[in-house]
């Protein structure tokens, strides 16, 4: 891939919510940055169909990305620092991070897809223990997928509130793919041209209620377990799919207050993202900024009976894409 690399992220600050190019530590408004290249001899690649949010670029994506090259080379040649870029550049340590996909029309999640968490949900009676134990045989299986609200998404570092009476919170460090381009029954090997680019996620969950003891005929309840306020953390960045040069071979880790919890990898998926939306799309058809969460490593609180409290502070990295730092507060609301 010619050109540097670089990140998009949505913030707040310097005049109102943004979108913007993250080159190392600062993030450059990508309304002001598109405003100065396009008046500039270079400004020749194209428009962007949008400019206010990373969720409304991802309409176009294939016109778009091209063109925010040639706006990392401009910013290049200018220097951030340039008075074409006034009043557009700030660290990043000075803004608000926000999640880079906001009001997703879909999060979809798959669950139970590494053995290794398959296996510690059994042994933690979170998965029936009748019938043969799934494992990952493909060939009598297909993926098993979720909705989650796109309204309980927050950012990177955004605080998360321990629902009233709840005990039982625990972690799932995930990595996340963004659809750009509509896909119905696409397949697999077709699939990643459909994805725009990868995050770091977090299906943060209340065990509490995903098994329901009042109505046990009903097996899971993946809306109280799942979709509590911030229980979708985020980012910090949206990292372009070209830049991520193998998404099948990346670290996933999370910490609690410092003490490594979840060591995983994407090579230890049992069905690749591809296959995940593939999965989908025969299911509903997926729209630009559609978000898939791809499932989460062993490791999770559920497996050793512990859970996050008030004060406990959650770090969720995947390789190459960013770490969010997440605390455990008290529900006020």
């Amino acid at each position: 891939m010619n050109g540097t690399k670089f990140k998009l992220g949505m913030y707040a600050g310097i005049g109102g919510h943004f979108a913007a190019i993250v080159l190392g530590d600062t993030a450059i408004n990508i309304a002001t940055a598109y405003s100065a290249y396009r008046d500039s001899p270079r400004g020749a690649a194209g428009p962007l169909t949008a400019t206010d949010s990373l969720t409304n670029m991802m309409e176009g994506w294939d016109r778009n990305f091209p063109v925010l090259q040639e706006m990392v080379a401009f910013i290049e040649q200018e220097g951030v620092n340039s008075a074409r870029f006034a009043g557009g550049v700030a660290k990043i340590d000075s803004l608000k991070v926000e999640a880079p996909i906001q009001k997703p029309g879909k999060i979809l999640n798959a669950a139970q897809n590494f053995q290794e968490h398959v296996d510690e949900m059994i042994r933690a009676g979170m998965s029936p223990v009748q019938g043969a134990n799934f494992t990952g045989d493909k060939t009598t299986s297909r993926p098993y997928m979720f909705f989650k609200s796109g309204d309980v998404l927050c950012g990177a570092f955004d605080d998360i509130a321990i629902p009233r009476d709840m005990k039982r919170i625990d972690w799932e460090a995930e990595i996340a793919c963004v659809i750009w381009k509509k896909a119905r029954r696409v397949s697999a090997d077709k699939a990643l041209g459909h994805i725009a680019g990868f995050m770091t996620a977090n299906d943060v969950s209340c065990r509490d209620v995903q098994t329901r003891p009042d109505r046990p005929g009903l097996k899971s309840d993946w809306f109280g377990g799942k979709s509590q306020d911030n229980f979708a953390p985020m980012g910090p960045f949206l990292v372009p799919t070209a830049f991520v040069k193998n998404h099948m071979k990346l670290f996933i880790r999370l910490l609690v207050n410092g003490e490594v919890k979840q060591n995983g990898n994407t090579s230890q998926f049992i069905y690749t993202p591809e296959e995940q939306v593939e999965y989908s799309s025969s299911i509903v058809t997926l729209l630009p900024g559609d978000v898939f969460t791809c499932g989460t490593c062993g490791g999770v609180g559920q497996g050793t009976g512990t859970f996050l409290k008030v004060g406990d502070v959650m770090e969720t990295e995947v390789e190459g894409l960013g770490k969010m730092t997440n605390k455990m507060v008290e529900d006020k609301s």
